[in-house]
C-alpha cells in the first residue's frame, strides 16, 4: 500500500509530497515532489530507502543526506519521508495518521 504526506513548509511557501511504497525486496521506494530545489537535491539517492535508514539515526542514509545537502536546518522534509516510511512499515497506523492529520510545529509569538 502507498503512504503519502504534504510537507508544508508556510515560513518559505514551499510544498513536498512525499510518496514512500514498500519494494519487493522489503526496502523502500520513495518519490519526493517538491518546488524546492534544496528538497530536491536532498531527495537524490534516496529513491530507495531501508528500514534501517527509518529507524537508526547515527545509520540513517536519510539523516546523512540531511546532514550533507544545502537544505536548511529547520526544513521539515526529512521528518516527513522518515514519517511516510513510517507509515509504509506499519509503525504508524494508518488509522491513526487519518484521525490526526497532521504533526506540527506551532510557533508562540509574544504580542507586545
Amino acid at each position: 500500500m502507498t503512504s503519502k504526506v504534504k510537507v508544508n513548509m508556510r515560513l518559505c511557501g514551499k510544498t513536498h509530497l512525499i510518496t514512500v511504497d514498500t519494494a519487493e525486496d522489503g526496502d523502500f521506494s520513495c518519490r519526493i515532489e517538491t518546488d524546492c530545489p534544496n528538497v530536491q537535491e536532498f531527495s537524490e539517492g534516496l529513491e530507495k530507502v531501508t528500514l534501517t535508514d527509518l529507524t537508526d539515526k547515527a545509520s540513517s542514509g536519510i539523516v546523512n543526506r540531511y546532514c550533507n545537502c544545502r537544505m536548511s536546518a529547520n526544513c521539515l522534509a526529512p521528518a516527513g519521508l522518515i514519517s511516510a516510511g513510517w507509515m509504509e512499515a506499519g509503525m504508524i497506523s494508518r488509522n491513526n495518521a487519518r484521525k490526526n492529520k497532521a504533526n506540527d510545529v506551532e510557533f508562540i509569538v509574544d504580542e507586545e
